[in-house]
């Protein structure tokens, strides 16, 4: 007799406050705006795999992305599995739901690195050194909650310990705990620039902020999602320069790397992926260098280019 409004109260307990931030926060969204307006009088044994896949059939008419509506057949199949290993249900209705196929999409326009410096040049510390450090490290935007007792520059390695989302601490996303980034000597020079310019401690934030603690404000990193709009874009499109993201400064950094044929392990760690084959699949774009290689090999192989003649207008029978 559990309805799926009742076991969602269960599922936050039991599921996902074992969960990363990030990750309950995208489960969070789609259950309050979709699952839960959808099947939250239903008992559970009563939503069968027709009524998943006529919810997410309408999600598609409504227009939802295919990106969304893999996200909400997961959301579901993860509820639908928490409910069975508490033997709430036998039988998990979202797993053999169809999804459309993939849907067109331009690949986004990298910037240079003629471009990149150019921002940097002229943004504002400590903006700058951020753009700069998510470029040559590869790092995600969360992933910025540094504090300067985490470089070591004897050996020239940033470490990652924590992310920050929305003013809340978790692990980073990682397969392992923490992870080095290893810097150039240049860089290392930059960070510490900063850090004698800021008369910084070891223990302080690399770059500080006041962070919301309940009803206090107590110091801590900056919030990446108010960087981009508020300091960094503004400054991109007064130089007419592409949008930038965080996301396509991890896609320059994960291309350069595989056309300089970066160690795919070395790459991978330093993107943070638990599985080498998604730096291939979702990061790294081709570059022209490279696919001016691929058609040289290619048509080098049938010699040179030739152009049939064109026919006779009236060819003559023999």
């Amino acid at each position: 007799m559990m309805t799926f409004r009742g076991f969602i109260a269960k599922y936050r307990t039991l599921k996902l406050a074992n969960l990363k931030g990030t990750t309950v926060h995208g489960y969070e969204t789609n259950i309050d705006a979709h699952h839960l307006p959808e099947f939250g009088e239903m008992q559970l044994a009563e939503i069968s795999g027709e009524a998943v896949q006529t919810f997410l059939n309408q999600k598609r008419l409504e227009g939802k992305a295919v990106q969304t509506l893999k996200n909400l057949k997961w959301g579901l199949s993860s509820i639908f599995e928490s409910a069975i290993k508490y033997g709430y249900i036998s039988s998990n209705p979202a797993s053999g739901a169809d999804l459309p196929p993939e849907e067109v999409k331009e690949p986004p326009q990298l910037p240079t690195g003629n471009q990149l410096r150019l921002l940097i040049a002229n943004l504002k510390e400590p903006y700058s050194t951020m753009v700069y450090l998510v470029s040559v490290s590869s790092i995600r935007p969360e992933e910025l909650a540094f504090k300067w007792t985490e470089l070591k520059p004897e050996t020239r390695d940033l470490w990652v310990v924590r992310a920050m989302n929305k003013g809340q601490f978790h692990t980073p996303k990682y397969h392992r705990v923490n992870r080095p980034i290893r810097l150039t000597q240049a860089d290392v020079d930059r960070l510490l620039a900063l850090k004698a310019r800021k008369q910084a401690k070891d223990d302080d934030w690399m770059f500080p902020n006041r962070i919301k603690n309940g009803k206090k404000m107590k110091p801590g990193p900056m919030r990446h999602e108010h960087i981009l709009a508020r300091h960094i874009q503004p400054v991109a499109d007064r130089l007419g320069l592409p949008h930038i993201t965080w996301r396509l400064l991890r896609h320059w950094g994960a291309t350069q790397m595989i056309a300089a044929k970066v160690d795919i392990k070395a790459a991978q760690q330093r993107l943070g992926h638990s599985r080498p084959t998604t730096l291939l699949i979702h990061y790294a774009q081709v570059l022209d260098e490279s696919a001016d290689t691929a058609a040289g090999l290619l048509s080098g192989r049938l010699g040179p280019a030739r152009i049939p003649a064109e026919p006779a207008a009236n060819p003559v029978a023999v």
